[in-house]
């Protein structure tokens, strides 16, 4: 006897082989250590991506881009007294500006769809 189950990263079907005459709560325990050896096939990045935009659905949509906001900030860089600073692999730049916008009309287009979502922000 089978059964399977959907991954809800990536929508895969995870199979579990059962014996007809196991014991229900033993058929929960094989299935979830399949899903487990599954997820373990999945980078940490993909997991937490997934479990972040579970806990974003939670979040009323007023307040989604302060959070989101805070989140990459926390995986950036740390807050001090004097303000937000980057980690060292993300405080230096890979590409120059020119290379990475291009040209002025690029620069436009990145500016006016860079919202942070807070008040009275500049980006407004």
């Amino acid at each position: 006897m089978s059964m399977s189950h959907t991954c809800r990263i990536c929508g895969g079907v995870v199979p579990t082989e059962l014996s007809a005459s196991w014991h229900p709560g033993k058929w929960a325990r094989l299935a979830e250590r399949d899903m487990q050896a599954h997820l373990d096939t999945h980078s940490f990045a993909e997991v937490l991506r997934f479990e972040i935009r579970q806990d974003l659905e939670e979040v009323p949509d007023e307040q989604r881009p302060t959070i989101v906001r805070d989140i990459y900030r926390s995986l950036l860089g740390t807050m001090t007294p004097t303000g937000f600073t980057l980690n060292d692999e993300d405080a230096v730049g890979v590409y120059s500006i020119d290379e990475a916008l291009g040209d002025l009309e690029v620069y436009q287009l990145w500016r006016n769809t860079n919202h942070c979502g807070l008040k009275a922000c500049r980006h407004d």
